[in-house]
């Protein structure tokens, strides 16, 4: 038996139990993708998990949960017989017994288990009791009647169910910033589409890698779209040079691929675009041409990693994984960004680009 505990889901009022249901059909969907077959079943302030303890390392990645336990289901009189065995073999030189008594109903206070418990341990086994920084903990919790016993916490993701704050596109590549993008909000409850503009030289593998490892953290398989790179700036870039203003295409060619994933996005019901950008970046991430970018686009577009630097965002794709592709992704060249690009354009010079994109039926 698998203990599932979530956070945020506990305080959405009215919709905590949609919450709860969808995170516990997320989570056996996510088994099942991974040939386990797992019941989940909703409890109030737990989702227990009928599943073999290697499922666990699979449910802390479902968005939502915040950790989980692999634990053994018995009589509470059957708790020091089970740990008599147990710990058989074990060495700690501290433990200490940590008890949340979910069921009310139940007679002893998980002090007074906390002490039954820990007086039977140093007795069986002579081990010190360290309550602030012990070698072993023993978890106890009291669920209906029974004793749930277990020796460690994995760490979920935290956030929100994947479903329950709709859909939204995601622009991916095979670099460091967008798949974390995706990442944050698969966790705030998003259901993601992935759209990749495709410019060659393996980098679809990569990007199809980093879609595969973004998996682990959605209960659906992501669906990924591939565009033609170059068949979607080539337009831009031809009205670009009857204006002489080649140094503008990298502010329009994040214009094009905005303005398609928003056509993407309208064709499958989704209410917003993400990108990867962070601020200052790049130059087509500086304040002023990301307001160039949003203006020329009639749809939302999120940035969930503005605020973030490098280093917070590296550490983010280290920890789920996605820097690990990132590192086999191989250097695009792309041939129409020119020697000198803008970073604080005038809007007066932009405006001229968009009325001649517009003559020319680009936009």
């Amino acid at each position: 038996m698998i203990i599932v505990r979530y956070g945020e889901i506990a305080v959405k009022g009215g919709k905590r139990r949609e919450f709860e249901r969808k995170l516990a059909g997320n989570i056996e969907k996510a088994l099942k993708r991974r040939g386990i077959e797992g019941r989940a079943e909703v409890i109030r302030g737990r989702i227990l998990v009928d599943a073999p303890d290697n499922a666990a390392e699979i449910i802390a990645k479902v968005p939502g949960v915040v950790s989980v336990s692999p634990a053994k289901v018995m009589p509470y009189e059957e708790v020091p017989k089970y740990l008599k065995e147990a710990l058989k073999g074990l060495t700690p030189r501290s433990f200490k017994v940590e008890t949340q008594r979910l069921d009310k109903t139940f007679l002893k206070t998980s002090v007074e288990v906390n002490k039954e418990i820990g007086a039977f341990v140093v007795k069986e086994f002579g081990w010190k009791v360290d309550l602030e920084n012990p070698e072993l903990t023993i978890g106890i919790e009291i669920i209906n009647g029974k004793a749930y016993v277990f020796f460690e916490k994995i760490r979920g993701v935290g956030g929100l169910p994947v479903g329950t704050q709709g859909k939204v596109v995601v622009l991916l590549s095979g670099g460091i910033d967008s798949p974390v993008a995706a990442f944050l909000m698969l966790k705030r409850g998003a259901e993601v589409i992935a759209v990749h503009f495709d410019q060659g030289k393996n980098a679809r593998k990569v990007v199809e890698k980093v879609v595969e490892i973004l998996n682990d953290y959605s209960p659906e398989p992501i669906e990924l779209i591939v565009e033609n790179h170059f068949e979607i700036l080539k337009p831009y870039v031809i009205a670009l040079n009857k204006l002489n203003g080649r140094e503008w295409t990298c502010v329009v060619c994040k214009v094009a691929m905005l303005r398609r994933a928003a056509e993407i996005a309208k064709e499958n019901g989704a209410l917003g675009i993400v990108t990867g950008d962070s601020l200052g970046q790049v130059a087509s991430q500086t304040l002023t041409n990301l307001y160039f970018e949003t203006m020329s686009v009639d749809f939302p577009v999120h940035r969930p990693l503005l605020g973030f630097d490098k280093e917070e965002i590296v550490s983010i794709a280290r920890k789920i994984k996605t820097y690990d592709a990132f590192l086999e992704y191989p250097y695009c060249d792309c041939p129409f960004r020119p020697e000198r690009v803008v970073t604080q354009g005038k809007l007066e010079e932009f405006e001229k680009i968009r009325a001649e994109l517009k003559k020319e039926g680009v936009i």
